[in-house]
């Protein structure tokens, strides 16, 4: 199968650096989640790397080293090579995760401006949290305000995120009131004036979500799940979405729809969700493209075993650089086309189906969840955030 021709709607990602970060940026930070300095010369043997440098340097046309490479690619203007990568990936539209603030980064309208793609913004809820605290005395006061904010920012956001799986894991319990301020007490008795806020404290963030969820539901927002595999901050063991068992119980949430991001090594436990509750839906993005060739494609036959192939979803997850964009499309298309083609061996599917399975996953899920559409598979998706 060749899919070049079907447009990503990558509805997970990180900003772009501006050009002089990414200058400074050596190569291998972008093929690991632990930015210390003692990982960095492990990177290079990662199947990841090794790949994908000599995917790049087919790219550039230049020696598949990465002294060659590091030379090439910096010797391009940076505007001009976004601009190629990103036609080459064929991205249509493009979800974005960041900090408004930060210098380092591309502001989230330039990269609609410069590369010419439908753009929407991913709020994340643990951010927005932590930028009431010190607005608020007590946590039923905070609350309260909490969700006014993201009932105000419901109408201009394509999405809400929780990265509670690194905080205090997926298994989000209910809190009584006495536990609840206690806890946001401990915090604020915690905190310095000087610190950057970080809420780990489950209390809080479980309360916190219970507020976000129903607004979500309420206002028709998609809310995006961090699971499994992330940076060594992450607590593997918290982060399998099985424990969101009491989130997708819950009667009063009924039309809330739920991303489960990422997945490995948890695409089963994603799949059976996906296929078991009807507002659950699974990403492979970051499994997709940071695995070996055998580990991706694995990811997408286990996604696929229960999960209906209109709740499978490919995203980026890609950040910083133009390059890992380029990187994640060319084998997020190369891994569906050749799971397709082993479903047909398979009997699973027909050859004319995986053409319309293609354009489900790679495309149309995304479009039609996060509040788009087509008019047809073949025409251009229409943005309408």
């Amino acid at each position: 199968m060749h899919l070049t021709s079907i447009a990503i709607f990558d509805h997970h990602a990180y900003p772009l650096y501006t050009e002089e970060r990414w200058r400074a940026e050596p190569l291998e930070r972008y093929f690991t989640q632990n930015p210390s300095p003692e990982m960095r010369p492990f990177v290079r043997d990662s199947l990841f790397f090794r790949r994908s440098l000599r995917d790049l340097a087919e790219f550039f046309g230049c020696e598949p080293s990465l002294e060659a490479l590091e030379e090439t690619r910096r010797r391009h203007n940076y505007l001009e090579l976004a601009r190629w990568l990103f036609a080459e990936a064929n991205i249509s539209h493009l979800l974005i995760e960041g900090s408004p603030s930060n210098d380092d980064l591309w502001p989230a309208e330039a990269h609609a401006q410069n590369l010419a793609l439908g753009l929407g913004r991913i709020v994340l809820l643990e951010a927005e949290l932590e930028q009431l605290l010190d607005h608020h005395n007590s946590a039923t006061r905070l609350l309260n305000a909490f969700e006014g904010h993201l009932r105000e920012l419901a109408p201009t956001v394509a999405a809400f995120k929780s990265v509670v799986a690194y905080r205090s894991g997926l298994d989000i319990g209910r809190h009584n009131l006495v536990e609840l301020e206690r806890a946001y007490s401990e915090l604020r008795r915690s905190l310095t004036s000087s610190q950057t806020p970080r809420i780990t404290s489950k209390p809080l963030l479980d309360s916190m979500l219970w507020t976000a969820l129903k607004v979500a539901s309420e206002t028709g927002k998609v809310v995006q799940f961090h699971t499994g595999y992330g940076d060594p901050t992450l607590d593997m063991r918290l982060a399998n979405p099985l424990g969101l068992r009491a989130v997708l119980e819950a009667p009063e949430l009924r039309g809330l729809k739920i991303v489960l991001l990422h997945g490995y090594p948890y695409l089963r436990e994603a799949g059976f969700l996906a296929s078991s509750y009807p507002g659950v839906y699974l990403d492979l993005g970051l499994t997709i493209p940071a695995g070996s060739v055998h580990a991706m494609r694995t990811a997408l036959h286990e996604a696929t075993h229960l999960a209906p192939i209109s709740k499978v979803l490919i995203s980026t997850s890609a950040r910083h650089s133009p390059e890992m964009f380029w990187i994640a499309a060319r084998w997020g298309r190369r891994i569906v086309a050749q799971v397709l083609e082993q479903a047909v061996y398979n009997g699973d599917l027909t050859n004319e189906e995986t053409e319309w399975a293609a354009q489900r996953i790679l495309s149309l899920n995304a479009a039609e969840l996060y509040g788009t559409f087509a008019s047809s598979p073949t025409e251009p998706v229409v943005s309408l955030f």
